[in-house]
């Protein structure tokens, strides 16, 4: 019998069993290694419009190449890099710019939508919080989930300035790195504290796809942000107790009295609009009680996930809006399935100036250990991983219905609207009855939204030589045609997820640097 894989889903890479891994992992590396002085050489006797972008120097390019052949490895040999067991406490004696601390798992009444498995369960998440010292304006966190302000005038924040919190969901693939302050990707974190852009910043330890399927990740997320809206929810100064209060969705909502959406297909139209009057109106209430703001930041991956926790909170309508999204050369098509069929495969843009590979392995990797084994996750899958529907969006209830009670679950994802084109509606559809949509359901927002209809406003931070371009441009077209407020930044011959680059060009870091205060000051 061969010695099995540490996951899943690595079973069926070609380099992912022993002895194979070891001796292609290491050829891999040595040849790359051997390979960087041929690479210095040929490229310094070379003009500079011979190189991939005339304004990269030997560091750069020798930082890209490299990359790009150790990549591979991650992507035939399953190999991950920077990683660590989410439920494992980290010693807070041993971090030097964070503190860590656990989350309560999320409340039942928060449970709703597509967080809800019962083959995922809830777990309590630790977060990595920038910076190590609590400033004076936070709210000091026991770890109990029930923890609130009470209304005590202008003593939030000095100035009466409202503190503004991050919480940063890290990249990489959804099988790589980790939220601790030594992880490539907390570079994030780190210059925006130390250019004191927010007051506090919550680096979220979610669950990689090795360790749970979806929607483990967006659990996590949605963890860590209720907690944080419980910290800052304005309370009556005369409340006897805590054990008389509600909790925060409480505020929002009566559980007695949910949507119909949650437990049924509403049809009519007029039905459907009060409902939706009455969930703006509580979460606009909501916000105004709220003593702080908060932006999701994700890069890569973390970015994707970003979209993902935001549609869930837009969708359920329990909790109030962040105040802005910071997606950093976000993930949008791990599938490969935008803006054709995966069985029409087209390799993405920009394959000699980035160092992301563009494989199917990526896709067998993200998609396999993501969606599990369960009908509803195979079938939900295609349409969560495209552009079109990233965000993990939630199949009509009729819908998941029909589906589960098929013998053979349709997994095909339709070939989505592009983003010029009107998103498809649902509201007349007798689902049914209508044998195309069982074929391709359609993803839609439960309340008959658009797909990005009610987001917050959104800063997108994108390489001009990087392999994402094409879909983060969809992105942001569908994101403006749904009436979202977005504004780009384009690094010049930046490469994938420029900002956690430690060897690049910082004249170039400096100026999205500055890009990025610059928005997050108009938040």
């Amino acid at each position: 019998m061969p010695p099995k894989t540490n996951y899943e889903y690595q079973q069926d890479m070609p380099f992912s069993r022993e002895p194979l891994k070891t001796l292609y992992v290491w050829q891999r590396l040595f040849t790359t290694i051997v390979m960087v002085p041929g690479w210095v050489l040929y490229y310094a006797v070379q003009p500079r419009s011979s190189r991939p972008r005339a304004s990269w120097s030997l560091k750069q390019i020798v930082a890209v190449n490299f990359m790009r052949r150790i990549f591979k490895v991650t992507e035939l040999a399953g190999v991950t890099w920077c990683t660590r067991d989410p439920s494992v406490e980290c010693d807070n004696r041993k971090l030097k710019y964070t503190r860590f601390e656990w989350v309560d798992p999320l409340p039942i009444e928060l449970r709703t939508g597509i967080v809800a498995d019962p083959q995922v369960p809830f777990k309590r998440v630790g977060t990595f919080v920038w910076p190590k010292e609590s400033p004076p304006t936070i709210p000091h966190s026991s770890g109990d989930s029930q923890d609130v302000l009470v209304n005590q005038g202008d003593e939030e924040s000095e100035a009466g300035k409202v503190p503004l919190i991050g919480i940063f969901l890290h990249g990489g693939g959804y099988c790589h790195m980790s939220a601790h302050e030594k992880a490539s990707t907390s570079k994030i974190p780190h210059r925006l504290i130390k250019d004191k852009t927010f007051t506090e910043i919550h680096a979220v330890e979610y669950r990689l796809l090795q360790h749970a399927p979806f929607p483990a990740a967006v659990q996590d997320a949605a963890t860590v942000y209720a907690h944080i809206v419980r910290r800052y929810q304005r309370r009556p100064a005369n409340s006897s107790s805590l054990s008389q209060q509600s909790s925060t969705t409480d505020t929002l909502h009566n559980s007695a009295e949910k949507p119909s959406y949650l437990t049924a297909n509403c049809t009519e139209q007029t039905k459907l609009k009060k409902e939706n009057d009455a969930i703006r109106h509580r979460v606009m209430e909501a916000a105004r009680n709220m003593r702080c703001k908060i932006i999701l930041i994700g890069d890569s991956a973390g970015g994707n996930l970003v979209l993902a926790l935001a549609r869930w909170i837009r969708d359920e309508g329990l909790l109030p809006p962040p105040e802005g999204l910071l997606l950093l050369s976000p993930s949008c098509d791990p599938s490969h399935a935008f803006p054709e069929p995966p069985s029409s495969y087209i390799p993405r843009p920009h394959g000699g100036t980035d160092y992301l590979v563009d494989t199917p392995e990526p896709a067998r990797c993200c998609s396999a250990p993501s969606w599990g084994t369960t009908r509803s996750r195979r079938c939900t899958a295609p349409f969560a991983q495209t552009v079109a529907d990233l965000t993990i969006a939630r199949l009509d209830t009729a819908v998941i219905r029909h589906l589960r009670s098929l013998e053979s679950v349709p997994i095909t994802p339709p070939i989505m609207p592009s983003a010029e084109l009107d998103p498809p509606s649902t509201a007349n559809v007798d689902l049914e009855r209508s044998p195309t949509s069982l074929a391709h359901p359609v993803i839609a927002s439960p309340r008959g939204l658009s797909l990005f209809s009610e987001f917050p406003r959104v800063c997108v931070v994108l390489g001009d030589a990087e392999r994402l371009e094409r879909e983060v441009m969809k992105l942001v077209g569908a994101m403006e045609r749904d009436g979202v407020v977005v504004r780009t930044v384009w690094v010049e011959d930046g490469v994938h997820d420029v900002l956690m680059m430690g060897w690049w060009d910082e004249r170039v870091r400096d100026r999205v640097w500055a890009s990025v205060q610059d928005w997050v000051r108009g938040v």
